[in-house]
């Protein structure tokens, strides 16, 4: 199973987006997220771009991804703000 860890090292929150699916996870500062997938690991199985609006994860050939915390599952809209400012 792949697995792609993300710190955010900032001293503010950061959203991160795992494509192609759109979900949004927010990190607090310093905390990390794991994305884990079930994909064929003869291709790369994640790319990063960090932008404007936070860090998106794009599982390049996974059919599915799911984020954990530190204590298990973090589901789509994990930790938003009630304005998150799009």
């Amino acid at each position: 199973m792949p697995k792609l860890q993300v710190t955010n090292e900032t001293s503010a929150m950061q959203c991160m987006f795992v494509e192609p699916w759109g979900t949004d996870h927010w990190l607090l500062p310093g905390q990390t997220l794991t994305v884990v997938t079930e994909q064929d690991l003869d291709e790369a199985p994640f790319s990063v771009v960090v932008h404007d609006q936070g860090i998106s994860v794009v599982c390049e050939t996974a059919y599915s991804a799911t984020v954990h915390d530190a204590f298990g599952e973090a589901p789509c809209g994990y930790q938003r703000p009630d304005n998150p400012g799009w």
